[in-house]
């Protein structure tokens, strides 16, 4: 039973450590405890820099108020599960990844939190996507309010031409054409 158990451990750890999504584990002191290669890969810190190193948080969040909001929504997940909470990370090489985090809280035997679990998947070109969208739709919309706007000032521009024509007609003794 012992040697069965150990080696669902062992598959679990795999499983997480080669996920295509990001695993974090939390201790109740804001250490990092579980760093898997698509957070190595996201973030471009190594598993060796992040475990156990209060200063990655620093890193990943550089602006303190907005890693004080990050580490609040960490704090958080040690009361109440979380789903799709969204921050932006700057890796190490400089450049923003956002991140869509769901979390849930560790617990000991008597029910006591212990830490927070995270998942976290690289939304970044979702959200470029989705922006360039918005856009594209911004710049049809404002084209097609300029066609329109267009269309009104040929129909009236015609409707005077009208107008002119008609009042040419009767000057002259003609029944108006429009």
């Amino acid at each position: 039973m012992r040697n069965l158990l150990e080696k669902d451990i062992e598959l679990y750890k795999q499983l997480i450590d080669n996920a295509n999504v990001i695993f974090n584990a939390f201790d109740s002191e804001g250490n990092i405890l579980i760093w898997n290669k698509a957070a190595e890969e996201t973030t471009g810190y190594t598993k060796k820099e992040a475990l156990c190193n209060k200063k990655i948080m620093e890193h990943l969040y550089p602006d303190t108020e907005y890693r004080k909001e990050v580490l609040k929504s960490i704090g958080s997940a040690f009361k109440e599960d979380y789903k799709n909470v969204e921050f932006t990370l700057v890796t190490k090489y400089g450049d923003k990844k956002s991140i869509a985090w769901s979390a849930i809280a560790m617990k000991d035997k008597k029910g006591r939190p212990v830490g927070s679990f995270a998942v976290g998947i690289d939304v970044t070109l979702k959200n470029i996507i989705k922006q360039r969208e918005r856009e594209s739709f911004r710049a049809l919309l404002k084209s097609v309010r300029y066609h329109e706007d267009t269309k009104q000032q040929y129909e009236e521009l015609i409707e005077k031409l009208k107008h002119e024509v008609n009042t040419m007609c009767r000057e002259s003794n003609k029944p108006p054409k429009y």
